[in-house]
Protein backbone atom coordinates (compact mmCIF):
# COMPACT_ATOMS: atom_id res chain seq x y z
CA UNK A 1 0.00 0.00 0.00
CA UNK A 2 1.34 3.19 -0.99
CA UNK A 3 1.93 6.26 1.57
CA UNK A 4 -0.30 8.74 -0.33
CA UNK A 5 -3.48 6.59 0.33
CA UNK A 6 -2.74 7.14 4.08
CA UNK A 7 -3.11 10.78 4.51
CA UNK A 8 -6.65 10.68 4.55
CA UNK A 9 -6.91 9.02 7.93
CA UNK A 10 -4.15 11.27 9.50
CA UNK A 11 -6.48 14.32 8.65
CA UNK A 12 -9.33 12.05 10.15
CA UNK A 13 -8.34 11.40 14.03
CA UNK A 14 -11.28 13.55 15.24
CA UNK A 15 -13.66 11.58 13.57
CA UNK A 16 -12.41 8.55 14.79
CA UNK A 17 -12.29 9.14 18.59
CA UNK A 18 -8.33 9.75 18.12
CA UNK A 19 -6.69 12.72 19.05
CA UNK A 20 -5.58 15.58 17.10
CA UNK A 21 -1.71 15.59 15.78
CA UNK A 22 -0.80 18.41 13.86
CA UNK A 23 1.87 17.94 11.59
CA UNK A 24 5.19 20.23 10.57
CA UNK A 25 4.78 22.14 7.94
CA UNK A 26 7.66 23.84 5.92
CA UNK A 27 9.27 23.93 2.37
CA UNK A 28 11.58 21.32 2.33
CA UNK A 29 11.79 18.15 0.02
CA UNK A 30 11.37 14.17 0.56
CA UNK A 31 10.03 11.56 -0.83
CA UNK A 32 6.31 11.38 -1.22
CA UNK A 33 5.74 7.93 -2.66
CA UNK A 34 6.66 4.88 -0.47
CA UNK A 35 5.38 0.88 0.21
CA UNK A 36 5.06 -0.98 3.00
CA UNK A 37 4.80 0.60 5.70
CA UNK A 38 3.92 1.13 9.20
CA UNK A 39 2.81 4.63 10.69
CA UNK A 40 3.67 5.69 13.80
CA UNK A 41 1.90 8.51 15.64
CA UNK A 42 3.59 10.55 18.61
CA UNK A 43 0.59 12.86 20.06
CA UNK A 44 0.92 15.85 22.18
CA UNK A 45 -0.48 16.30 25.73
CA UNK A 46 -0.22 17.73 28.78
CA UNK A 47 -0.70 16.10 32.31
CA UNK A 48 -2.32 16.80 35.52
CA UNK A 49 0.76 19.15 36.72
CA UNK A 50 0.71 21.34 33.00
CA UNK A 51 3.72 19.49 32.01
CA UNK A 52 3.83 18.53 28.17
CA UNK A 53 4.47 15.07 27.65
CA UNK A 54 4.55 13.06 24.18
CA UNK A 55 2.03 9.93 23.86
CA UNK A 56 3.48 7.59 21.01
CA UNK A 57 1.11 4.76 19.58
CA UNK A 58 3.06 1.98 18.60
CA UNK A 59 0.91 -1.30 18.94
CA UNK A 60 0.09 -1.53 15.25
CA UNK A 61 3.93 -1.53 14.40
CA UNK A 62 5.04 -4.48 11.62
CA UNK A 63 8.64 -5.05 12.05
CA UNK A 64 8.93 -6.00 8.37
CA UNK A 65 7.99 -2.31 7.02
CA UNK A 66 9.17 1.30 6.75
CA UNK A 67 8.80 3.00 10.05
CA UNK A 68 6.80 6.60 9.24
CA UNK A 69 7.02 8.33 12.29
CA UNK A 70 4.30 11.37 12.31
CA UNK A 71 4.98 13.95 15.61
CA UNK A 72 3.51 16.48 16.67
CA UNK A 73 4.73 19.60 15.48
CA UNK A 74 4.02 21.32 19.15
CA UNK A 75 5.88 19.14 21.08
CA UNK A 76 9.34 20.34 22.35
CA UNK A 77 12.41 17.96 20.83
CA UNK A 78 13.19 17.11 24.31
CA UNK A 79 10.01 15.49 24.95
CA UNK A 80 10.80 13.18 22.28
CA UNK A 81 14.33 11.68 22.70
CA UNK A 82 12.77 8.65 24.46
CA UNK A 83 10.02 8.02 22.09
CA UNK A 84 13.24 7.93 19.08
CA UNK A 85 15.58 5.77 20.52
CA UNK A 86 12.87 3.39 21.48
CA UNK A 87 12.47 3.50 17.84
CA UNK A 88 15.84 2.64 16.12
CA UNK A 89 15.88 0.11 18.88
CA UNK A 90 12.75 -1.07 17.22
CA UNK A 91 14.02 -0.68 13.82
CA UNK A 92 17.50 -2.25 13.76
CA UNK A 93 16.62 -5.20 16.52
CA UNK A 94 18.14 -8.25 14.87
CA UNK A 95 14.82 -10.88 15.29
CA UNK A 96 13.70 -13.64 13.63
CA UNK A 97 11.33 -11.49 12.00
CA UNK A 98 14.22 -8.58 10.56
CA UNK A 99 14.80 -8.01 7.54
CA UNK A 100 17.22 -5.64 5.71
CA UNK A 101 15.90 -2.54 3.62
CA UNK A 102 13.31 -0.80 6.12
CA UNK A 103 14.21 2.43 7.01
CA UNK A 104 12.81 5.30 9.42
CA UNK A 105 10.83 8.31 8.21
CA UNK A 106 9.94 11.74 9.28
CA UNK A 107 7.10 13.30 7.83
CA UNK A 108 6.48 16.92 7.12
CA UNK A 109 3.63 18.66 4.76
CA UNK A 110 5.61 20.75 1.72
CA UNK A 111 3.79 23.98 2.22
CA UNK A 112 4.50 24.71 -1.89
CA UNK A 113 2.83 21.28 -2.68
CA UNK A 114 0.43 20.58 -0.16
CA UNK A 115 1.88 17.07 0.10
CA UNK A 116 3.14 15.03 2.64
CA UNK A 117 6.64 14.26 2.48
CA UNK A 118 9.49 11.62 4.35
CA UNK A 119 12.48 12.65 4.92
CA UNK A 120 14.60 9.57 6.55
CA UNK A 121 16.18 9.26 10.43
CA UNK A 122 17.79 5.82 9.81
CA UNK A 123 21.28 6.55 11.94
CA UNK A 124 20.38 9.52 13.64
CA UNK A 125 21.98 9.66 17.33
CA UNK A 126 21.01 12.28 20.18
CA UNK A 127 24.59 12.82 22.09
CA UNK A 128 24.72 14.39 25.70
CA UNK A 129 22.48 17.66 26.19
CA UNK A 130 25.92 19.00 28.54
CA UNK A 131 28.09 19.59 25.63
CA UNK A 132 27.76 20.55 22.00
CA UNK A 133 29.97 19.17 18.73
CA UNK A 134 32.92 21.26 19.11
CA UNK A 135 33.71 19.80 22.39
CA UNK A 136 33.07 16.23 20.75
CA UNK A 137 35.02 16.86 17.81
CA UNK A 138 38.06 17.99 20.05
CA UNK A 139 37.33 14.91 22.12
CA UNK A 140 37.63 12.55 19.25
CA UNK A 141 40.34 14.56 17.22
CA UNK A 142 41.79 11.77 15.52
CA UNK A 143 38.43 10.46 14.30
CA UNK A 144 37.57 13.69 12.41
CA UNK A 145 41.57 14.44 11.13
CA UNK A 146 41.77 15.73 7.12
CA UNK A 147 37.85 16.01 7.28
CA UNK A 148 35.91 20.15 6.59
CA UNK A 149 33.61 19.99 9.22
CA UNK A 150 31.10 23.07 9.93
CA UNK A 151 29.16 22.99 13.36
CA UNK A 152 25.39 24.57 12.61
CA UNK A 153 23.48 25.90 16.01
CA UNK A 154 19.71 26.38 15.70
CA UNK A 155 18.04 28.24 18.58
CA UNK A 156 14.31 28.07 17.22
CA UNK A 157 15.46 31.52 15.69
CA UNK A 158 18.37 31.80 14.30
CA UNK A 159 20.68 29.54 12.94
CA UNK A 160 24.77 30.07 12.96
CA UNK A 161 27.02 27.88 11.02
CA UNK A 162 30.64 28.62 12.48
CA UNK A 163 31.04 32.59 13.13
CA UNK A 164 27.95 33.70 11.12
CA UNK A 165 24.62 34.00 11.98
CA UNK A 166 20.97 33.71 10.04
CA UNK A 167 17.45 34.39 10.46
CA UNK A 168 15.84 31.08 9.96
CA UNK A 169 13.58 29.98 8.02
CA UNK A 170 13.95 33.13 6.00
CA UNK A 171 17.84 32.93 4.99
CA UNK A 172 17.72 29.38 3.73
CA UNK A 173 19.10 30.40 0.41
CA UNK A 174 21.78 32.47 1.63
CA UNK A 175 22.46 29.46 4.43
CA UNK A 176 22.64 27.03 1.50
CA UNK A 177 25.05 29.19 -0.58
CA UNK A 178 27.49 29.71 2.22
CA UNK A 179 27.48 26.13 2.86
CA UNK A 180 28.41 25.50 -0.80
CA UNK A 181 30.84 27.69 -0.75
CA UNK A 182 32.54 26.31 2.08
CA UNK A 183 32.35 22.91 1.41
CA UNK A 184 35.55 21.72 -1.23
CA UNK A 185 34.93 20.46 -4.65
CA UNK A 186 36.72 17.11 -3.96
CA UNK A 187 34.35 15.79 -1.20
CA UNK A 188 31.87 16.15 0.72
CA UNK A 189 32.54 17.84 4.07
CA UNK A 190 30.42 17.19 7.02
CA UNK A 191 27.29 19.21 9.03
CA UNK A 192 27.05 18.80 13.12
CA UNK A 193 23.74 19.73 13.84
CA UNK A 194 23.34 21.61 17.81
CA UNK A 195 19.88 22.99 18.44
CA UNK A 196 17.92 24.11 22.03
CA UNK A 197 15.99 21.19 22.92
CA UNK A 198 13.42 22.99 24.28
CA UNK A 199 12.57 24.09 20.36
CA UNK A 200 9.52 23.12 18.97
CA UNK A 201 9.22 19.81 16.88
CA UNK A 202 7.72 22.02 13.66
CA UNK A 203 11.24 23.73 13.88
CA UNK A 204 13.45 21.01 14.23
CA UNK A 205 11.82 19.29 11.59
CA UNK A 206 12.35 22.03 9.51
CA UNK A 207 16.13 23.04 9.85
CA UNK A 208 16.68 18.88 9.76
CA UNK A 209 14.81 18.50 6.46
CA UNK A 210 16.58 21.46 5.22
CA UNK A 211 20.06 19.83 5.66
CA UNK A 212 19.53 16.58 5.34
CA UNK A 213 18.44 17.44 1.54
CA UNK A 214 21.04 19.38 0.45
CA UNK A 215 23.53 17.77 -2.38
CA UNK A 216 24.67 14.91 -0.69
CA UNK A 217 27.91 15.31 -3.23
CA UNK A 218 28.83 18.32 -1.25
CA UNK A 219 27.55 17.86 2.15
CA UNK A 220 26.58 15.65 4.69
CA UNK A 221 24.47 16.01 7.60
CA UNK A 222 26.23 14.22 10.50
CA UNK A 223 23.91 11.80 12.19
CA UNK A 224 25.46 12.61 15.66
CA UNK A 225 23.43 15.52 16.92
CA UNK A 226 23.48 17.57 19.97
CA UNK A 227 20.45 18.50 21.40
CA UNK A 228 21.93 20.73 24.03
CA UNK A 229 20.19 22.07 27.47
CA UNK A 230 21.13 25.94 27.34
CA UNK A 231 20.98 25.32 30.86
CA UNK A 232 24.09 22.99 30.94
CA UNK A 233 26.07 24.97 28.57
CA UNK A 234 27.49 27.95 27.24
CA UNK A 235 26.10 28.25 24.12
CA UNK A 236 27.95 29.82 21.04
Amino acid sequence: MKFLKHIGWLLLFAACNKPDIFIPLNDNSGLTDINNLSQIYIFFDIDQDGDTLSDMHKNQIISTTHFVVHIDRRLPVKSIINDLEWLHRKRHKKTIHYRPGFHLYFSHVDTLTGKMRLNPFDSLEILSPFYQSREYVKRYSETYANQTLLHADYDGKYFRIDSLQFAYPTQKERIRHIIYRWCPPDRPCEIFLNVNYNITYDRYNDVYGFLVNLDSTRVRLCHKQFWYNPREIETP
